[in-house]
């Protein structure tokens, strides 16, 4: 992409990556439409509240190091963080997003 060899017609992202400030988002041509890749860290179940939140306030910490914001970037990844609740918010709907276009596309496990 950078070279120009390749041109970037969308991202599959439901808002603009700052990092590509000119390419639009797939739900900017076909509203409602979102693919993305992301990545989160979680803890074994029946973790213990306090430990979970305080293993998220120290990722969220590290999420505003510079030299990690650098990296990310570089990568076109933008940083979210967020709550354990946010993401079991966030992994439900997730679940509910392909749970839609598995049924739709008639997709079977063999």
């Amino acid at each position: 992409m950078k070279s120009g060899r390749l041109r970037i017609l969308a991202t599959g992202s439901e808002k603009h990556i700052a990092s590509l400030p000119d390419v639009p988002s797939m739900s900017e041509i076909l509203p409602g439409f979102v693919s993305v890749a992301w990545f989160g860290i979680v803890a074994p179940p029946r973790t213990p509240a306090a430990v979970a939140h305080k293993l998220s306030s120290a990722l969220a910490e590290a999420l505003r190091e510079r030299d990690v914001l650098d990296r990310l970037a570089a990568l076109s990844a933008e940083p979210v963080g967020g709550t354990p609740e946010e993401m079991a918010a966030f992994m439900k709907q997730e679940e509910a997003r392909w749970k839609r276009v598995i049924e739709a596309a008639q997709v079977k496990a063999d």
